[in-house]
């Protein structure tokens, strides 16, 4: 090509470079290509516009950039939103686009996802998480910096999404003449967002190129199906990649754990010469960000011995979004789910398997299909498959707690309770939701406005319960310990992906033996605080990687708590009132004061020991639920110092049993000081064995009668008895 021909970039006012125009020939050739001058056309002329096609079709990269390049959009001034339901995706997605603009992500197209924000003035086509856009609209309910908001994978019904949809039908309204909405679905449940959306139009686009073969088993599947399908594929199958979908990440290191052992040493099924190498790799949203990097970007080994090497992803439904994973030619789909319910009656989770729903099984199977045709084996039989699934998954929505909803809807000036749902949760779960956040001080008694407290709580990126204790924590002089402790429960995932998996009985017992070198006294969470410090400390004498080694830990886990402690940092330096403190390490009480922050934060979450003689059942304080401590959790010898605990999680089995995780022990008058006045309510407590005790520390801690505290104590216990 001569000087005189070469192609400017508008963005950057430099020459396109040679993979640019290797990329430009690829896009070209995506189903959805052909379709993107009438899909502009009609996005000009209708306010609302429903996309629906399959994976692989190219419309989230496509068609949000050529909206962006559209000179009548351009001249708007205005920025495109994108829409992602995980950080994995939005990542990746804008890397694509950035690559095939020939930009860096930062300049022209943004990213913004928890702890990472490269959008600013010049970025024109900012790809968020859906939350992302979720926190931009409790300050700016309008989204006046976008004129399209581009909605992906809405079938998915992430709550951000759905929650995004109810604001979109407002927004509609009110910007008819500078907003453009468009909203892509991967299957043809199109009606819901029609019907939802007053004045949208339907556009249907076509799907991959690739054919897709479906296998079912003749039988139900045992144990190890999954393990034989995945050697046969590896042995047999044409060339590849691996993609597994399972329930959990306890499934992922079984398989993980059982294809190695198949694979080498003395249990090895295959000779050096019979069978290729074969490189497993978790992906799950627990993993750090590093580490779910790492899964998806990892290029396949070479081959050995004439035999092909492959790439095996193990992962959960975080690979069901719109990431396309390269090279991947067979899925194996144990057509389950694990998912998270919530009962608002005795405000537990319930962690249950289930079976994912039909379109979620085609969506799956389309990851085989997205370069070239591909195989797809379901773990099922096709009886199995046509009468035990749903037709569609069940919103997400429908089976959460609702709190940082509620507050998030009451900070876009909203109320939950007339909220515009595409899917109504529960009118159940929103009064409970309502009814927790009143007693965290968070919303006013009807539920109708956010106090101060509920505000600064809608700016942090955690969960109710420890934005609470990071906001108290200035109290008592301990704010920087709880970063750094908060941190580490957001990146281990409450302590259990924290540790190297274990490979054998062995192994688990020496990770053990480490964790009890760190344990504190009270129980898990100093502990965590303890292993932080630790780390931290070996970083400072450059033996961090010695560290990791030595204790079994996850390098990238700890790195990414150190991430979230950084973005929660500056977050919370923009809150009004907030001060950072620290703790003297060597003066008694250093921990105490941690405690007492984290009861100012969970004194809805309290339980007592049952009984001397089932040390590990504590019986909870809001509901009188019996639970047991989780095997992690190590509370040392039956003492008055562990007969009350405090907990992060409880968890029901859906029958019966119930657990409570991330646990430490506390004495009763310290959790009563720090919030006394929702601890004198007294008869609001279950009545029995709690209630007489709590009444009898109170009435020691006050001077007043049992009588009187029965009776109900003024909030301000210096009023005492007339």
């Amino acid at each position: 090509m001569s000087s005189s021909n070469v192609e400017i970039n508008p963005f950057t006012t430099k020459a396109y470079s040679a993979n640019y125009f290797v990329l430009r020939k690829t896009a070209q050739n995506l189903p959805v290509s052909k379709q993107i001058p009438q899909l502009l056309s009609i996005i000009k002329q209708h306010h609302i516009v429903v996309v629906v096609g399959e994976t692989g079709s190219g419309k989230t990269t496509q068609l949000s950039k050529a909206i962006l390049l559209d000179d009548e959009f351009r001249k708007s001034g205005k920025k495109i939103a994108l829409t992602q339901n995980r950080r994995l995706a939005a990542q990746l997605v804008a890397d694509r686009i950035a690559e095939e603009m020939d930009v860096q992500v930062g300049n022209v197209v943004g990213l913004k996802h928890r702890g990472r924000d490269l959008t600013n003035r010049t970025t024109r086509l900012d790809v968020v998480t859906d939350g992302s856009l979720v926190a931009a609209a409790k300050s700016d309910v309008d989204l006046q910096n976008y004129g399209a908001i581009v909605i992906d994978e809405a079938h998915q019904h992430t709550v951000p999404t759905d929650l995004l949809l109810g604001l979109l039908k407002e927004l509609a309204a009110r910007r008819k003449d500078d907003l453009k909405i468009i909203i892509m679905s991967a299957t043809i449940d199109a009606d819901l967002f029609l019907k939802f959306l007053p004045g949208s139009v339907l556009k249907t686009v076509g799907g991959r190129t690739h054919q897709v073969s479906v296998s079912y088993l003749a039988e139900p599947p045992t144990d190890d199906t999954i393990v034989e399908t995945i050697l046969q594929v590896h042995l047999n199958g044409r060339n590849g990649n691996i993609l597994v979908f399972v329930s959990g990440v306890r499934e992922i290191h079984q398989i993980i754990v059982k294809i190695q052992k198949a694979l080498n040493g003395p249990t090895a099924r295959f000779g050096p010469l019979e069978i290729g190498p074969l490189e497993c790799w978790p992906l799950h949203a627990t993993l750090s960000p590093e580490a779910q990097d790492d899964a998806v970007e990892t290029i396949s080994p070479v081959p050995q011995n004439g035999q092909l090497g492959r790439k095996l992803l193990i992962a959960t439904n975080i690979a069901e979004t719109s990431v396309t994973l390269t090279g991947v030619t067979h899925v194996i789909d144990s057509c389950k789910v694990k998912g998270k319910i919530w009962n608002p009656r005795n405000e537990s989770w319930c962690l249950r398997e289930q079976w994912i729903s039909k379109a979620v099984a085609r969506q799956r199977a389309g990851r085989a299909g997205r370069t070239r045709d591909g195989m797809a084996y379901r773990m099922c039989t096709e009886g199995g498959f046509q009468e035990q699934m749903l037709e569609h998954s069940v919103p997400a929505i429908m089976e959460g707690d609702m709190l940082n909803e509620c507050l998030s809807i009451l900070k876009m000036g909203r109320s939950p309770l007339t909220f515009s749902y595409i899917v109504a949760p529960a009118t159940e779960t929103i009064v409970k939701a309502l009814g927790i956040l009143y007693l965290l001080g968070a919303v006013d008694a009807r539920g109708e406005s956010l106090t101060p407290l509920g505000k600064d709580i809608t700016s942090l990126p955690v969960d109710v319960y420890s934005a609470v204790v990071l906001l108290e924590s200035p109290r008592f002089g301990c704010s920087d310990e709880v970063i750094s402790l908060v941190s580490m429960i957001e990146a281990t995932n409450g302590g259990s992906d924290l540790f190297s998996n274990p490979s054998d009985a062995e192994e688990k017992a020496a990770i053990q033996a480490i964790r009890e070198q760190f344990r504190h006294g009270s129980g898990d969470h100093i502990t965590l605080f303890n292993i932080y410090m630790a780390w931290t400390a070996a970083r400072t004498t450059n033996k961090a990687d010695e560290f990791l080694s030595k204790n079994k830990l996850k390098g990238s886990v700890l790195r990414y708590a150190d991430q979230i402690r950084l973005h929660l940092f500056r977050t919370l330096l923009k809150v009004k009132n907030w001060q950072l403190n620290y703790l003297d390490a060597t003066k008694p009480g250093y921990h105490v004061q941690m405690l007492k922050a984290l009861a100012a934060g969970n004194h809805l979450r309290i339980a007592k020991r049952k009984s001397s003689n089932e040390p590990r059942w504590y019986v909870t304080s809001r509901h009188g639920a019996p639970a047991k401590l989780t095997a992690d959790t190590n509370l040392g010898a039956v003492s008055r110092g562990n007969e009350w605990v405090i907990y992060n999680e409880f968890h029901s089995d859906g029958i019966s049993k119930h657990t409570i995780r991330l646990v430490s022990a506390i004495v009763p008058e310290l959790f009563i000081s720090v919030r006394p006045e929702y601890w004198y309510d007294t008869e609001f407590l279950p009545k029995g064995q709690i209630r007489d005790q709590l009444v009898n520390i109170i009435a020691g801690m006050t001077g007043n009668t049992e009588n009187f505290i029965r009776g109900g104590m003024p909030k301000n216990p210096a009023g005492g008895q007339s």
